[in-house]
Order: C-alpha cells, then structure tokens, then sequence
C-alpha cells in the first residue's frame, strides 16, 4: 500500500509539472499517465484481489508492479514498464483463480477482461513508446473492472438478465472501438460505448436508492452519480471535440479524473478498509469537500482547454486537484484511526 502510495505522490508531481508547473523532476513527467494508471491504481487493484486469497507469495505481484516507478529513471525506463507488463499479468493469472472459482459470475468475467485491456495497453507503450495509443486500452482497463465492482456491489438489486444483457452489448461496443482501430471510426464507436455504460449505471445502479440515505451510503452515491456523469461527457466530448492537444487533455482527464477518481472516492470507505484489514468504514462529512474540489478542478481545466477561460485556470486547476487528492486520503487515513469507544466496542 505503501508502495502504491509513493506512485501516486509521484503522478501527481508529474501532472502538475505536464500542466506547466516548473519543477525539475527528470524524466518524472513522461510517464505521469503509465505512473497513475499502471503504478497506483494497478497497484491497488491488484492488492484489492491478492488479499483475500490469502496466499502470501502473491503480495509478489503488487509489489514488482508498484516498483515499475524506477521508469522515471532514464537508465531504467524500459524496466520499469517491464515490470507494469509483468504486474497486468499477474492481475490477469489472480482474476483467473477467481474465474476457476466463480466461473459464471458475470463480474469477474468483466474483470477479467478488462486486465486484457490492462495487457494490451502496457504491450502498446513498450512497443511504440507512445502514450495516446496505449490511452485508450487503459481506458478499457479501468472501464470493465469498475463496472465489474459495481456489479458485485450490486448484485442483490433487481436487474434482469436482459438488462445486464444490454450492458455487455454496451462494453463489447466500447471495446470494438478500440479495435476497428480507435483513432479512426473506433473512436465514435467506443464514444457511444461509454455514454450508453454510464446512463445504464445511472438507471440501474443504487445511485438513485442510495441518495435518499444519509452517511456513507449517501457520499458514495454521489461519488457514483459524478463518475456516471463524467463517463458520459467522456463519450460526448471523444466525438465534438476538435483533434488537437488540448482537446485531447480534456478527454483523458474527464474519464481519469471525473470518472476514475470519482468512483475511488466513492468506493474508497467501502473497499480500503478490507484491503487494509480495517473492520470500520472510515467515513466522515468532510469527504464532500475533495469530491466537489475536485469536480471544481476539473471543469476549471476543461474551460482553460476549450479556451472559455484563461489559461492561467488551467495552472490553479492542477494544485486543486493535487489538493482534492490527497486531502480526500488524508481525511480517510485519519477516521480510520481506530478511537478507544470504538476499540471498546469491537471489543465486546
């Protein structure tokens, strides 16, 4: 965890630097999308599915994945990114226990699946050394195990077969797209994918049930709600935006941040507490503030990239997020600190 943590510190150092911040960091910033993607949230999947398996010579796996960071180091760049194909492997042989356990369950299929896109993604990287086209399959990647959580999550609500049905149309949409190939017509066609996805969680999730409740169950339906929202503008802006860099800036952080981070905030009081071997959910009201900073960030980013606001937003936009980050894990690390009442009562 640990380990996964120094990845994100460094991602977000190297999103701030890519965004113009002028620090000397190497070559830190060239790899800001293989550090988030690849070192963070690989590395927290990965330990999210190896723990409880129980079988200790796994925890091998989040660990080579999580030091793939040494690729901010010109010497071992090409190691490092060795070490993200060997950790997406890795995820890809631990979802397959779970497969030879569960072999109908819809979720880890999709999970599965999306550890092929996690695959795919890295082998583009090493192969082209270019990072739009391995964007795409990291997309894929986090697509398939997020909604593949939510469907677990989920699973004792009432949707039908045809419903889940629909939605796996929805995925092989999306994931036809990145094969047709995705810069070309792929592209309107993972674009659709992503705004059906995201209005089908919308209308069969709990979000709306979930709103109406109070504490944590409330805080992770907006988180839900904001990530739906931000995978269908992910979809919307991939076809009307213009081909040009900061278009392309405004896709990526739409889907990373509005929908990624969205749902890590949403799901974070739920699931790291298992990871972490917590028997508490580390809630507190305070958690709105990160999750509407960083909505604050991000469309102030989205603006400066359309050129509706000044630039210079763009720059205070990146410390907001870096803030929302980091704050929202700081607010969770500190709740979760286990009180004497607390002790006493799990105690009894």
């Amino acid at each position: 965890m640990l380990l996964a943590f120094v990845n994100l510190l460094a991602g977000i150092t190297a999103g701030l630097i890519r965004i113009g911040w002028n620090f000397s960091m190497g070559a830190l910033p060239v790899h800001h999308g293989a550090v988030m993607v690849g070192g963070f949230l690989g590395t927290l999947i990965l330990l999210e599915k190896v723990i409880p398996l129980k079988r200790k010579m796994l925890f091998i796996i989040p660990v080579i994945n999580a030091l793939s960071l040494l690729m901010i180091i010109p010497a071992f760049s090409h190691i490092g990114q060795a070490f993200l194909l060997i950790g997406a492997l890795g995820l890809l042989y631990v979802l397959i226990l779970y497969f030879i356990k569960q072999p109908y369950d819809l979720s880890i299929i999709l999970m599965l699946m999306g550890s092929c896109c996690l695959i795919m993604g890295h082998a583009m990287l090493i192969s082209r050394q270019f990072y739009p086209i391995a964007f795409p399959w990291w997309m894929g990647f986090i697509l398939f195990v997020i909604v593949g959580e939510r469907l677990e999550l989920s699973k004792f609500l009432p949707v039908t077969r045809m419903n889940k049905n629909v939605l796996i149309g929805f995925l092989f949409l999306f994931l036809a797209g990145l094969i047709v190939p995705f810069h070309g017509i792929g592209r309107y066609m993972s674009a659709a994918g992503l705004v059906f996805v995201g209005v089908w969680l919308l209308r069969h999730d709990i979000v709306s049930i979930a709103m109406k409740k109070s504490g944590v169950t409330r805080f992770s339906a907006y988180g839900l709600f904001s990530g739906c929202i931000a995978l269908v503008f992910t979809g919307i802006f991939l076809v009307s935006l213009p081909d040009v860099p900061m278009a392309y800036d405004a896709v990526v952080h739409t889907f990373f941040l509005g929908f990624v981070f969205s749902m890590i905030f949403a799901h974070g009081p739920i699931i790291l507490p298992g990871v972490l071997g917590l028997s508490i959910r580390p809630y507190h009201w305070l958690l709105y503030f990160p999750l509407i900073t960083l909505w604050s960030s991000l469309m102030m980013r989205i603006l400066a990239d359309l050129a509706i606001i000044s630039l210079q937003f763009r720059l205070i936009s990146g410390w907001l997020t870096a803030g929302s980050i980091l704050s929202y894990f700081i607010i969770l690390a500190v709740n979760a600190i286990p009180t004497p009442k607390a002790t006493n009562a799990h105690a009894v």
